[in-house]
């Protein structure tokens, strides 16, 4: 019998092959929107998905709230790139540093939680991409110290 993380691991393995990759991804899509003197620190592949109390009311259909971001950081703010189901850029939003209310990045094994309140009370909880297949862009340790710096 499966479990849910199982089944979870399945559906991430059959959207790799759709998921752009992280060179292409930076080319095409990050480093176009830098404005200019905006030094890119790094990016990452970070993942979105509601609580897993929620399998119990709506069945394996959970799965299909499952979002990917490219995430750009920068000296000047963060570019959000969410990507598609099928693994192509879907929307952009970049919030400056100042837009930013809370912001936590914790430790992980293969991803790290990466907590985001902004201004106007919206909340993001991403998993940034600490190991894996070496087509996705990871959280390295340059952006995880300047992420890290950037916490009050």
């Amino acid at each position: 019998m499966l479990i849910c993380a199982d089944i979870i691991n399945i559906i991430y393995i059959f959207k790799l092959g759709a998921i752009m990759k992280k060179e292409q991804m930076r080319d095409e899509q990050i480093l176009p929107n830098l404005k200019s003197n905006e030094e890119l620190i790094g990016f990452f592949q970070a993942q979105y998905m509601v609580s897993y109390w929620w399998f119990l009311l709506v069945g394996w259909f959970i799965f299909f709230t499952l979002r990917y971001y490219y995430v750009g950081t920068t000296d000047k703010g963060l570019h959000l790139h969410k990507l598609s189901f099928w693994g192509k850029p879907d929307n952009y939003d970049f919030f400056s540093w100042d837009e930013i209310e809370k912001f936590e990045l914790k430790d992980g094994f293969l991803q790290a939680p990466l907590k985001l309140t902004f201004m106007n009370g919206r909340k993001l909880k991403l998993k940034a991409q600490l190991k894996g297949v070496e087509k996705i862009a990871k959280l390295d340790e340059k952006t995880k110290i300047f992420l890290l710096s950037k916490i009050v």
